[in-house]
Parts: structure tokens; C-alpha cells; sequence
């Protein structure tokens, strides 16, 4: 049985799984993007960690016939999952693994916002002594679309600072630190309510530009857009409109479209976009539980019993 994986995560994490399976071999993506040996009659796939990029990826793509991936991400989209269904590999990812450090990110610049850390840090700079009126979350509502892993820990942070948290997810099933809960069918009538939106939600068909130019429009012209989930929920052009003429005050995004986010483009200099590159989830604490994941799943596979959080395609 035969592993493709980072030469990193094999050093960190290869010699339990060679406890689980004593007979592993390995091919190993090094950092020039050379290998230790040919990838291509590889039996499993491990996309985390340093294997992350697109010389693994386009090498996992051309394997002749991989049984198993197992990847670190929290969704399911794009073309390594494409290829992986295509080759009818068993496909597993790590749904809740980053959950922590993403609802830490999307808090902490609610609280950079309202306690107005950038504008006090620019104060300093020229050594200006100035008060500033600054806000509390806890007279404010959240709106978290998507309850998963992530959305539902955000929720209860939001939740622990004193905010009304509102909810959408596809199940009305209560959720804990939610004060109202409702579908996508319903979005429409929170956004008017919310002064923060936190978007948490899978990509798919129906989520596609779920935020575009009736839902900017139907927020306030004081809320904060915030968009850990894909980049391709938000209408950029629409998002940039409106942030332009004021529909709403500001938004973060870690996530776009199309990553890395082209250089020239003029969201870069908006005044009221900050921008990070995917990075909300990192944190030293994360691929120790991918790995985790993937450790308690060979053992399931080699024991022939369902894998945890495999995906399914319908």
C-alpha cells in the first residue's frame, strides 16, 4: 500500500501510520516539488499540510487508480475532488478541524472593528493623543449563514460576547448559542436585522452568488460583510459596488473566486476591504487533528468499516 503525501507530514505524522500499517511506502513531494519516488500507481492520497499545492495536485490528478484520498479542507469543491470522484476513489476531508482558529479569525475582526484598532495603531504613528467612540458586540446582531462545524462554532463565540446570533442552515433543527433560525428561503429577511454577516456555508449550485446585489441591497449601510466560507458565495463586482457607495460599511474576505486574488485588481486598495489569503485557518493546532482524522481512518480502512467523514457524491 502505497501513500503519496508531503515530505513534512510524513516526518511529523509517518510513523504512526506505519504502526497502523507496517507495509506503507511512500512517495513523498519534496519542497522543490520533486519527488522521492514516481506518485502515479500511489493506492492513497493525503492533500494536507506541505503536499498542499498545485504540483500535488496535479500529480494526484494523473494517479492511475488511488483507492483513497483524504484532504484537510473543511468543503468538498473543486477539481481534486472532480478527479478523485472520476476515478471512483473513496474520498474523505476534515470537516471541524479548523473550525476553532476560522471562528477565532471572523471574531477578532468584529472586535478589531468596533474597538477601532486600526484607526488607534494609525494614532500612534503620529503620536496623536486621541479619543475615539468605540463600539461593544453586545448590543449587536450576527447573522451566521451556515451551521456546520465553523458557522456553529462562530455562533457561540458571538454568542459568549453578547451578541443576538441569527441563524440559516438547510435544517431548522435548534442550534446552540442560535437565537433565530431559519433556510436560505429566509435570508432575505435577516440581512435588514444583521449588523454582522459571517458567511460559513459549502459552496454549491444553490449558494453561487448567494451574496449579490438584492442581498448587499437588503443590508444595512452599517453592517460587516465577513466571508470565511468560498470565495465564490460573494459577487465581487456586485460586493465592490456596494462597497463603494456605501450600501454597507466594510467587509473581510479570506476567501475569492479565484485564489490568489489577481494583483491589479482594485479591491486591493478599497479602504474598506481587508483582505487575507485563505489563511483563517492557520494555526499550529490544525494539522496535528488532520492528522488525527486521517490516523483513525486507516485504521478504519484496513479494517474494512466506514470511513469518518467520507463524501458522498449525489
Amino acid at each position: 500500500m502505497k501513500v503519496a503525501v508531503g515530505r513534512e507530514f510524513f516526518v511529523r505524522f509517518g510513523a504512526p501510520a506505519q504502526e497502523i500499517v507496517p507495509e506503507l511506502s511512500w512517495a513523498l513531494i519534496e519542497k522543490d516539488g520533486s519527488w522521492s519516488e514516481p506518485p502515479d500507481t500511489c493506492d492513497l492520497v493525503v492533500l494536507a499540510g506541505d503536499a498542499y499545492r498545485k504540483e500535488f495536485i496535479d500529480a494526484a490528478v494523473q494517479m492511475s487508480y488511488p483507492r483513497w484520498a483524504h484532504t484537510e479542507d473543511a468543503g468538498t469543491d473543486g477539481r481534486f475532488y472532480d478527479a478523485m470522484h472520476e476515478k471512483e476513489a473513496l474520498v474523505t476531508y476534515s470537516p471541524g478541524a479548523n473550525a476553532p482558529e476560522v471562528a477565532e479569525f471572523a471574531i477578532a475582526f468584529l472586535l478589531w472593528s468596533v474597538k477601532r484598532f486600526g484607526e488607534l495603531s494609525g494614532h500612534q504613528r503620529l503620536h496623536r493623543w486621541q479619543e475615539l467612540g468605540l463600539e461593544s458586540l453586545g448590543d449587536k446582531t450576527a447573522l451566521v449563514v451556515g451551521l456546520g462545524a465553523i458557522g456553529s462554532r462562530i455562533a457561540t463565540l458571538a454568542k459568549g460576547f453578547g451578541m443576538r446570533v441569527l441563524g440559516i442552515r438547510q435544517s431548522t433543527k435548534p442550534v446552540a448559542g442560535v437565537d433565530q433560525l431559519g433556510t436560505l428561503a429566509d435570508l432575505h429577511t435577516f440581512l435588514p436585522q444583521a449588523d454582522c454577516v459571517i458567511l460559513a456555508i459549502p459552496a454549491s449550485p444553490e449558494t453561487a452568488n448567494l451574496i449579490g446585489g438584492n442581498a448587499l441591497a437588503g443590508m444595512k449601510s452599517t453592517a460587516t460583510l465577513i466571508n470565511v466560507a468560498r470565495g465564490a458565495i460573494v459577487d465581487i463586482e456586485a460586493l465592490k459596488e456596494a462597497l463603494r457607495t456605501g450600501a454597507i460599511r466594510q467587509a473581510c474576505l479570506d476567501v475569492f473566486p479565484t485564489e490568489p486574488w489577481p494583483a491589479d485588481d482594485d479591491l486591493w486598495d478599497m479602504p474598506n476591504v481587508f483582505i487575507t489569503p485563505h489563511t483563517a485557518s492557520t494555526s499550529p493546532l490544525y494539522l496535528p487533528r488532520v492528522a488525527e482524522l486521517w490516523l483513525e481512518n486507516l485504521r478504519r480502512y484496513v479494517r474494512g468499516e466506514e470511513l469518518l467523514h467520507r463524501v458522498i457524491v449525489t
